[in-house]
């Protein structure tokens, strides 16, 4: 199984499936598709775009936030449902500018009349799309900046921090961050990122030509940014999906959530809830709450990155009627920025695909110039491979050499909820040895270990990745093994540690290690992967390609665990 996650990167191909499709079917195109392996059912649930929406625009009219919000220069941000929608709640984020203050709206989603109201006047949100279009249409009529953007001397790019206090700086009224890089090194005008006060419409421009924690060099590493659309953060989209054999029978059961909007203080990712496998429970819930990255050198960072806001990609294929953001694609591949060399696309959201014996759920994430790679597979054999990969756009920063962690956060119900956990040396020279405690865990090259997960007649067994690496001291952990609790934040539910984008940027798991059993418990793994990033990683760490010049995407650049079934 390990060998798999080197070749990953090159095969993030999407393959066409409908709402219910079986053996051969025809394309939006009308080409024939070959013979699949599975039928794949797909029934939208939860909450719809039209429902946010309405919600959205009664908690403006409400007169909590209308007060706020009267006579004044504001803009909606974003909307979502918290704590992955599994509640009748959603929480509407504003930024009023001329009072300088977030206003957060939470409140039941069928009666947002009753939604509390409080102000967040330390508190930078993170901008949303037409944010960040509005900042770059400032610097567009600049006498400075304006010519060089209007005859692409100069590209843009999402910066980070993409906003002023997310670092030390003391801040006072919203400032948005954009990234501005010479397209030619004859140009005569200076990398630089720059701040853009959204309410005066007016430029910051840093002392050293960045804010802290970031770097605008001569050096320029990465592709070109396309500065296509991304989608915002509570974008709603979700549907129960189900995978059959050609026989009809169950193979696979789960609520998919797209990035945008999963669980967690930063979201995380494809989140996948009440998982079964042959109807029999495998997961409560799958995600990717933590991501962050620590820089050798070069005054960058550390960062902790978020993963709702979709990228796109190139995935050929058809539009899920009535479930917003899933594209059921051809059989012509998907190119991510991993395997096509270039940050555009025709989609973003969760493509889906089969190939061989497998069904593969895939998407990319932006978060400033980074790119990112999730992606779940699910084999007929209940065999599980998930996946993140790693790219970045033009910036300064990547030409340093810089570890990225994921957190893979896996709540375990095999066969229910009351599971136990084995560590066997994986050379199988040993016996399993049962934990029975909450515990962390640093792997050992020397004495390479794997898991098992029992819930009695069924468990999983989970192989570390070969890519996966081991912790560092910023890493903290490589596997975290915990006892779940529930509550109503992400914290209190223990779905991340509850930080946002600074200080700590580390992931704080260890607050949740109190010695609490892990026999035949409700078990949550959450499991770290640690990818080192060289300047020489084509992905993100060479100089932008000059015109006629090719640039071709190589390295095992995925990361992820596989987790094998054992007794069903």
């Amino acid at each position: 199984m390990g060998s798999m996650i080197g070749t990953r990167c090159v095969r993030f191909a999407v393959f066409s499936l409908g709402l219910v499709i079986a053996g051969a079917g025809v394309r939006a195109d009308h080409q024939p598709l070959p013979k699949t392996r599975f039928k794949i059912k797909v029934t939208p649930v939860g909450v719809s775009p039209a429902q946010l929406a309405a919600a959205e625009k009664a908690v403006t009219q409400t007169k909590a936030v209308a007060l706020l919000l009267v006579g004044s220069n504001y803009r909606l941000l974003y909307s979502e449902l918290p704590v992955g929608a599994e509640q009748n709640q959603f929480r509407t984020v504003f930024y009023n500018y001329s009072r300088q203050e977030a206003i957060v709206a939470e409140g039941p989603l069928d009666r947002p009349e009753a939604a509390g109201v409080r102000v967040e006047k330390n508190w930078q949100p993170q901008p949303n799309q037409e944010e960040f279009q509005v900042a770059v249409a400032v610097l567009r009529s600049d006498s400075v900046f304006g010519p060089a953007l209007a005859t692409e001397r100069l590209g843009v790019y999402r910066p980070m921090p993409p906003v002023q206090g997310w670092a030390e700086d003391a801040v006072t009224e919203r400032i948005v961050n954009v990234g501005l890089f010479p397209r030619s090194e004859a140009n005569q005008i200076q990398h630089e990122i720059v701040g853009v006060n959204v309410a005066r419409k007016t430029i910051v421009r840093y002392p050293g030509g960045t804010p802290r924690r970031a770097n605008a060099a001569a050096e320029i590493c990465g592709l070109r940014d396309a500065n296509q659309p991304t989608t915002n953060r509570g974008t709603e989209g979700q549907y129960q999906l189900t995978i059959l054999d050609n026989e009809g029978a169950i193979l696979w059961e789960m609520l998919v959530l797209r990035p945008s909007i999963s669980s967690g203080t930063n979201a995380s990712g494809i989140e996948l809830q009440d998982v079964k496998y042959k109807t029999r429970s495998v997961f409560k819930r799958a995600h990717l709450p933590i991501l962050n990255v620590l820089y050798d050198e070069g005054g960058c960072g550390p960062y902790r990155d978020w993963t709702y806001q979709e990228g796109m990609f190139n995935a050929r294929g058809t539009d899920i009627e009535g479930a917003p953001g899933f594209r059921d694609c051809g059989t012509s591949p998907a190119k991510t920025i991993l395997d096509n060399t270039k940050d555009n696309g025709n989609f973003r959201g969760v493509a889906i695909y089969q190939q061989d014996d497998e069904v593969v759920l895939v998407t990319e994430l932006e978060a400033g110039w980074y790119r990112y790679i999730h992606e779940w597979g699910f084999e007929a054999d209940g065999t599980i491979h998930p996946r993140f990969g790693f790219g970045g756009v033009a910036n300064s920063c990547t030409c340093n050499p810089h570890t990225h962690h994921a957190y893979f956060r896996f709540d375990f119900d095999v066969d229910g909820p009351k599971n136990a956990i084995y560590e066997i040396p994986l050379a199988g020279n040993g016996s399993a040895t049962q934990i029975t405690t909450e515990t962390k865990i640093i792997r050992d090259p020397g004495s390479p270990m794997h898991y098992q997960v029992s819930g009695g007649k069924r468990s999983y067994l989970l192989y570390p990745g070969e890519n996966d690496g081991i912790a560092d001291d910023y890493g903290q952990g490589d596997l975290w093994l915990l006892h779940w609790h529930d509550g109503p934040t992400p914290l209190k539910a223990e779905i991340d540690d509850g930080h946002g984008f600074f200080d700590p940027t580390e992931a704080d798991l260890d607050q949740f290690l109190n010695g609490e059993s892990l026999s035949k418990q409700d078990l949550v793994v959450w499991y770290q992967a640690a990818f080192v990033h060289l300047p020489d990683n084509p992905a993100d760490g060479q100089p932008t390609p000059r015109e006629g010049e090719a640039l071709e995407i190589a390295g095992p650049e995925v990361v992820g665990p596989d987790l094998v079934p054992v007794g069903y």
